[in-house]
């Protein structure tokens, strides 16, 4: 019998305090796990529950890089972390880190995977051979010249992800690998770690990812409060649906829609579902009006919020990023913008609040012209919440954060004052008032950004793959923050490549290489298969099973599906 490749003990870790003087932040309490050679295993877990701090553990970046407080014992490949660095660790271990452009630092896609190889003196020839292998396997073989600074954010993760395959470790671990792409890119990353795992590499992925782990993972932990809560194969973690959610965990759509039908063993894919729907009834009388039924609605408009007319811009590197966009968003909208990576979603939106000007066209903004007003009078109408929230955050404690853009905005220190204040209740931050922001956990920093574009107050709100790295619950907690504001009249545009979130919005705007390739109700768009596929999406579960089960109206929810499902049978 083979011995675990990874074997876990005890382990207890603290980060050193968050501020001098404080208490130490304690990440993980008594970890013990082990791992077999070749196996998949899923760690899931709410935001802050450790699995970042677990996956730094496992080559030696907890404790050698970060300090803090380590107890127990983590073995890899026979090797005690605590006797090795981690560059003695690094051919057993390739760790992609969640923040991908943080890994990235050579000036072009080919130095950047080569390096690592390099590193270990390899011959020439194996070097080239493990570079075109690497950028082959992640779709990014076109692009070995361009820098990774200007590759997008999902094409970032995927070089990341390359640059760690180039070492050719007998262990993957990756945390958030599929965070930030499009359907299409993550399709290609999870085909890659899939077939990586049938030759034999051990892979250890962190992920919010449900659908990624119901697809690929031989078993599942879930983490919380830094302890296993829970552990199965994914239909035996996916069957607790109840108990996940109160984790903060979410569940693929197929383990939700068959919690509500009573199906048990539950699917956890379409097809399994698509099966069992045939042999199992359903109670009608189970389904209420859809909760998010009232985010559908297309609001009465009078005036337009934002308008583009025949807008160009092309980057110094020579990407063509828009090309002729028209568009006119009407005050009060709830728009869905999607599309492949690097398809102009990103260029689109900082067209609104001025971070990017048309070279060819006119942007207007509440009926100002982009390229007459300055960013900071852009800030008065437009509230932009980055992909990144590290891009974001600059000052030396929350509340100073939080006050930056009211200030700027010419209010009273006492409006000021009161705009933080209800700001920072909104989303439980005031405890963390005089804590700088850079300090706090992923989850808390985008909370800060959301509380500073809150006290903005903006008329036109574009959030740009805003739950990107967030578990179940505070995204929750994001979206109805959102659906507040759209209620209040507020025009959002909301780009994401989470095709479950894309029904909140009434219109749905589909890019393809700098135009808008399809501008329609999200129910229409999803109906329409050839131009999704042309632009690089893949629609959520629910809609490839309400079309493969040939469901009319396209039921985009599981709430609307069990509804239309129950017509159907009653029929």
């Amino acid at each position: 019998m083979s011995r675990p490749i990874v074997r876990i003990a005890g382990l207890h870790f603290a980060y050193p305090p968050v501020v001098p003087g404080g208490p130490p932040v304690t990440a993980l309490r008594g970890i013990d796990l082990e791992v077999m050679p070749g196996e998949f295993l899923a760690l899931m877990g709410p935001t802050g529950a450790g699995k970042t701090t677990l996956c730094l553990a496992l080559n030696g970046l907890v404790p050698h890089a970060t300090g803090g407080t380590f107890r127990g014992d983590v073995w890899v490949a026979e090797r005690n972390t605590k006797s090795h660095p981690v560059a003695a660790l690094a051919t057993e271990v390739g760790l992609v880190f969640q923040d991908a452009e943080s890994q990235l630092f050579n000036m072009t896609v080919e130095d950047e995977v080569a390096f690592g190889p390099e590193s270990l003196g390899l011959p020439v020839d194996e070097i080239e051979e493990r570079l075109r292998w690497a950028l082959d396997v992640v779709g990014l073989t076109d692009l070995r010249e361009r820098s990774p600074a200007h590759l997008s954010g999902g094409q970032q993760r995927r070089l990341a992800i390359a640059a760690v395959l180039a070492m050719r470790p007998s262990i993957l671990v990756l945390d958030e690998p599929t965070a930030g792409l499009d359907p299409l890119g993550r399709r290609e990353v999870l085909r890659v770690i899939g077939e990586l795992r049938r030759q034999g590499v051990t892979v250890i992925m962190a992920t919010q990812d449900a659908d990624a782990v119901a697809e690929l993972a031989d078993r599942v932990l879930v983490l919380a409060e830094g302890r296993i809560a829970l552990g199965g194969t994914p239909q035996e973690v996916f069957a607790q649906v109840e108990r996940l959610h109160a984790l903060g965990v979410d569940v693929p759509q197929m383990a939700e829609l068959s919690h509500r039908l009573g199906i048990h063993p539950p699917c956890l894919t379409v097809k399994q579902a698509a099966r069992a729907l045939t042999q199992y009834a359903i109670r009608s009388s189970q389904y209420a009006a859809d909760e998010l039924r009232t985010a559908y609605s297309v609001p009465t408009a009078n005036c337009n919020r934002v308008v583009f007319r025949d807008v160009w811009f092309r980057y110094e590197a020579g990407v063509q990023a828009l090309a002729g966009i028209e568009l006119e968003l009407h005050a009060g909208e709830y728009v869905a913008l999607i599309g492949a990576n690097g398809s102009g979603k990103t260029t689109l939106a900082k067209h609104v609040n001025g971070l990017l000007r048309p070279q060819r066209g006119e942007v207007s903004v509440v009926g100002r012209d982009v390229r007459e007003a300055s960013t900071g009078e852009l800030a008065r109408y437009v509230g932009y919440v980055f992909q990144n929230p590290d891009h974001q955050l600059f000052a030396p404690s929350v509340w100073e954060e939080i006050a930056f853009g009211p200030r700027n905005l010419g209010l009273s220190q006492a409006e000021v004052a009161a705009r933080v204040e209800a700001a920072l209740a909104a989303f439980d931050l005031t405890p963390l008032a005089d804590v700088p922001p850079a300090t706090l956990g992923y989850g808390q920093r985008r909370l800060v950004t959301l509380a500073a574009v809150h006290a903005m107050q903006p008329q036109v709100l574009i959030l740009d793959e805003p739950t990107v790295g967030l578990d179940r619950r505070l995204t929750q907690r994001l979206l109805d923050w959102v659906a507040e504001r759209h209620a209040a009249g507020t025009t959002v545009v909301f780009i994401t490549h989470d095709m479950r979130l894309v029904p909140r919005a009434a219109r749905c705007l589909v890019m393809h290489r700098g135009r808008i390739l399809l501008d329609a109700s999200t129910a229409e768009a999803f109906a329409q298969p050839q131009f999704l596929e042309q632009a690089g999406i893949v629609p959520p579960p629910i809609v490839m099973l309400s079309q493969r089960l040939g469901l009319p109206d396209t039921p985009l929810t599981v709430e609307e599906f069990c509804r239309a499902w129950a017509t159907t049978v009653g029929a």
